[in-house]
C-alpha cells in the first residue's frame, strides 16, 4: 500500500455524508430506517436517534410513508435501481419536490438493504412551470393548480376514511389489507407483463389510495342485507348490486372539479366496475375483457381472495390453499388470466398480508 493511500474509517465515512448537501440514508425490506445523514434528518426534522432502526411509518406522515414504501418494495422486487420524482413537506412545512434514488446492496445474491438519497429539485421544476404556465391560458393553469393538490386532498380524505373505519376493526383490517395485497399484484403487472407500461410507480400509488373507496355505495344498503345469514333474494341481491353505481355516483358528486386521471377517477372507475366479469357476466354493465379499467380487475381479485378467506355471517373463512383453488377455477371466466397469473405469483406475500393483518 502507497505511503499516502487514503484508508476511510468508518467515523470519517459518516462524517462525509453529513457534509453533502443532498439526503442519505439506509432502507430495509420491512422498511426500516438504517444509519441516515444529517440532511435526512434534517428534512425529516428529528434527531438521528428518532429515526435510525424505527419503522418508517413511526418516522413520517402516513402519505409519505405509503409512497417510499410502494417504491421500496418495487426496489427489492426490482432487484435495480429505481428513481422517482415524490412531493413531500420538509420539518418547515414547506413542500418540496424530490427526486429519490433507491439501489439495492446486493451481497452474495441476496440484497442487504437499500441505499437511498434524495436531491431537491423544486426551485429547477418550478422554473420549468413557471415558462409553461406564462404559455397557457389561464384555465389551463387553474386546472393544473388543482391537479398539483389532488394527491394531497386524497391523502388527507384516505386517512378520514380510516379513521371512521377504526370503529370496526374488521372493516380497517380489511382495507389495510386490500390496499397491501392491490400494490403486491400490481407491482409483478409491472414487470414483464402486457400491462407493464400501463402499471408505473404513480399507478400502483393510486391504487393503494383508489381501493379503499370500492365499497362506498354500501352505506346505503340496509344492514339487514349485508348481514343477512342465509342467501339473498333475487330483490335482495338486486339491491346489494346497487352499491357499484351508487359509490361511483357519491364520488361523483363530491368531486365534481377534479380532474380526470386523478386518483379521484381510479376510485370512481373501481367504485362502479370492481365486480364486472373477464366474461362479461359481472355487473353493473356487462364489461368484458379490457372494458374493465385495470385498476378495478386488481381490486376485484384481491377482494375475492379476502372475502373467500374471510369470515361472514353466511359463510365460514376458507383457508389460504382452498382459497386459492377457488380463484384458479375462474381463471379466464372471472378473472383475466395473466391477473390471475400475478396473483398466483405472489401467493405467498399475499398469504402473509392476510395473516399478519386479521382485525
Amino acid at each position: 500500500m502507497a505511503p499516502d493511500a487514503l484508508v476511510p474509517s468508518t467515523a470519517t465515512l459518516e462524517a462525509t455524508m453529513d457534509k453533502l448537501p443532498f439526503q442519505i440514508w439506509q432502507m430495509s425490506y420491512s422498511c426500516t430506517y438504517g444509519r441516515v445523514n444529517a440532511a435526512h434528518a434534517a428534512f425529516i426534522g428529528k434527531p438521528r436517534a428518532e429515526i435510525e432502526q424505527q419503522p418508517i411509518e413511526i418516522v413520517l406522515p402516513p402519505a409519505d410513508a405509503a409512497a417510499i414504501i410502494t417504491q421500496t418494495r418495487n426496489t427489492f422486487e426490482a432487484r435495480q435501481p429505481i428513481e422517482t420524482e415524490l412531493w413531500r413537506v420538509d420539518a418547515a412545512g414547506d413542500r418540496r419536490l424530490l427526486l429519490i434514488h433507491m439501489a439495492p446492496v446486493i451481497e452474495a445474491g441476496k440484497i442487504l438493504f437499500l441505499s437511498c438519497f434524495a436531491q431537491d429539485i423544486t426551485d429547477e421544476k418550478e422554473s420549468v412551470s413557471s415558462l409553461q404556465q406564462c404559455q397557457e391560458s389561464l384555465e389551463d393553469q387553474v386546472n393544473a393548480k388543482i391537479s398539483e393538490s389532488v394527491d394531497e386532498l386524497w391523502g388527507t380524505v384516505s386517512s378520514l376514511v380510516h379513521q371512521a373505519e377504526t370503529q370496526d376493526e374488521k372493516a380497517s383490517a380489511h382495507l389495510k389489507r386490500l390496499s397491501e395485497s392491490c400494490r403486491v399484484v400490481a407491482s409483478i403487472l409491472s414487470f414483464n407483463s402486457v400491462y407493464s407500461h400501463s402499471v408505473s410507480y404513480d399507478f400502483i400509488f393510486k391504487l393503494q389510495q383508489a381501493c379503499l373507496f370500492h365499497d362506498i355505495g354500501k352505506i346505503d344498503i340496509p344492514d339487514s342485507i349485508l348481514q343477512k345469514p342465509g342467501k339473498l333474494t333475487r330483490e335482495e341481491f338486486e339491491e346489494v348490486k346497487k352499491h357499484t353505481v351508487n359509490g361511483a355516483q357519491m364520488l361523483e358528486r363530491a368531486y365534481p372539479r377534479l380532474p380526470k386521471g386523478s386518483i379521484f377517477q381510479m376510485a370512481v372507475d373501481i367504485a362502479i366496475s370492481h365486480h364486472e366479469r373477464w366474461d362479461g357476466k359481472g355487473y353493473p354493465n356487462g364489461l368484458k375483457g379490457d372494458e374493465i379499467p385495470l385498476s378495478a380487475q386488481i381490486v376485484a381479485i384481491c377482494d375475492v381472495y379476502d372475502a373467500l378467506r374471510s369470515e361472514r355471517p353466511y359463510k365460514p373463512a376458507l383457508k389460504h390453499e382452498d382459497s386459492m383453488l377457488e380463484l384458479r377455477k375462474e381463471r379466464g371466466t372471472q378473472f383475466n388470466p395473466v391477473l390471475c397469473d400475478a396473483f398466483f405469483h405472489s401467493a405467498e406475500e399475499i398469504r402473509h398480508i392476510f395473516d399478519g393483518n386479521v382485525g
